[in-house]
C-alpha cells in the first residue's frame, strides 16, 4: 500500500520527538504536550523556586503536597537524562494532593517511558556523555559507548533506544528496528520502541503493521498528543484506500 508524505512524515515527527529525547532536546513540548522550559527558562515564579530547591535537595519540596508541580519537576528530570531523580518524581507526585490528571501521567511515565530497572550513577553518566557525543555529531565515538553500556547493562532498555537513534540519523531504519526489539524484550510497555517499530513499517509502506505499532503506544499513552497525530494520519490515511 503507498503511503501519503503526510502520513509518513506525521509517524516520523511522532518517533523523532518521543523517542530520541537527546536528539530533539530543543523541543518545546513533551509527549503530552505539557511545556518544558529551556535552561535557565521558568514558566513562573514558583516553577523556579520550586526547581532551585530540587537543585540543591532533590528529596525535598517546599511544595511537596502538589502532584502537578512534581510532574513537571520530573518531566524536566526525564529531559535532562535524570532517571532516577524523574523515578523519585513521580512516585512523590502520586502520592501528594493535586490533580488526578497528573497521577495518571505519572504512572504511565514510570511504566512507559522510564527505565524498567534503576540505572546508577555511573550508568547515567555515561549515558549523558553518549548523549553529549550524538549532539555533536560525533555518531561513530556514541555507537562505541552504546555498544559497550549494552553488554555492561543488558537490561537497560534506554541503550536499545540510543542505538535506534544513531541508526535512524543514519537512515538505516532496519537496524534501528532490531534495536527496538531488544528494548521491548526487557520492557515490553516501552512507548518509544512501539513508535520506532511503526517507522519502519511506514518505511517498507505496511501500513496495517504502522497502525497496529502505533496503536499499541496510544494504549500505552493516551495521553500523548504526538502519538495520537501519529495514529489519526495512519488511520486517515487507511481510510482513503478502503473501497467506498
Amino acid at each position: 500500500m503507498a503511503i501519503s508524505s503526510t502520513a509518513r512524515n506525521s509517524l516520523v515527527l511522532a518517533a523523532s520527538l518521543s523517542f530520541c529525547i537527546f536528539v530533539q532536546r530543543a523541543v518545546a513540548t513533551a509527549p503530552d504536550t505539557i511545556y518544558i522550559p529551556k535552561p535557565g527558562e521558568e514558566t513562573s515564579a514558583e516553577a523556579k523556586r520550586v526547581h532551585e530547591q530540587l537543585s540543591r535537595d532533590p528529596g525535598t519540596l517546599p511544595n511537596a503536597g502538589d502532584a502537578d508541580l512534581l510532574y513537571d519537576e520530573a518531566i524536566r528530570a526525564r529531559f535532562e537524562l535524570q532517571p532516577e531523580k524523574s523515578r523519585a518524581l513521580f512516585e512523590q507526585a502520586i502520592k501528594a494532593k493535586g490533580s488526578m490528571r497528573a497521577k495518571v501521567k505519572s504512572r504511565i511515565y514510570l511504566k512507559s517511558y522510564l527505565p524498567k530497572y534503576p540505572m546508577t550513577p555511573e550508568c547515567e553518566k555515561q549515558y549523558r556523555q553518549a548523549d553529549q557525543l550524538v549532539q555533536h555529531g560525533k555518531l561513530s565515538e556514541a555507537l562505541a559507548l552504546f555498544q559497550s553500556m549494552e553488554t555492561e547493562y543488558p537490561k537497560l532498555e534506554w541503550v536499545p533506544i540510543g542505538l535506534a537513534a544513531i541508526h535512524l540519523k543514519r537512515e538505516d531504519p532496519e537496524r534501528a528496528a532490531n534495536c527496538a526489539r531488544r528494548a521491548l524484550a526487557i520492557n515490553p510497555d516501552y512507548v518509544d520502541a512501539w513508535l520506532i517499530l511503526s517507522h519502519e513499517c511506514l518505511m517498507h509502506h505496511d501500513m496495517e503493521g504502522a497502525q497496529a505499532t502505533t496503536q499499541q503506544a496510544h494504549n500505552l499513552d493516551p495521553y500523548s498528543e504526538i502519538v495520537s497525530k501519529a495514529l489519526n494520519a495512519i488511520d486517515n490515511e487507511m481510510a482513503k484506500k478502503r473501497p467506498d
